[in-house]
């Protein structure tokens, strides 16, 4: 089964770009747009691994239990790091190589956020 990644607006590519920007915008954000199905459910996963009740608390329970999973998880910010650089080409890992440090944050970030913007479907059972 092979996935097509999304083709996301030019004006994510448009303008005064560093390389790190550029790889960040034409290569992880469709990546995670693509994974979003499977990142959903391994954040629902993790929450049900730890005992989390997500779908009862209010939102802003919520939101603090996606922000320190994200903070504080080593182990399920390194399986959530690997979902994405998984679908990474040879070409593409080789630059991902150049920023490491810097992407593995960006990717985090992004992910963080795409998990706190669907909160509602989280909570679905």
């Amino acid at each position: 089964m092979e996935k097509v990644r999304p083709v996301l607006p030019d004006s994510l590519t448009e303008g005064d770009l560093k390389e790190e920007e550029l790889f960040q915008n034409m290569v992880l954000r469709p990546i995670i747009k693509m994974q979003h199905d499977i990142l959903i459910l391994r954040v629902k996963s993790y929450f049900l691994s730890k005992r989390v009740v997500f779908n009862v608390m209010d939102k802003k329970k919520r939101t603090l239990a996606i922000e320190q999973a994200f903070l504080n998880d080593h182990p399920f910010k390194k399986e959530i790091q690997g979902i994405v650089i998984g679908q990474l080409s040879q070409d593409e890992f080789q630059q991902y190589l150049k920023f490491e440090k810097s992407v593995n944050k960006r990717i985090f970030q992004m992910v963080k956020n795409r998990m706190l913007d669907s909160i509602i479907e989280l909570s679905r059972q």
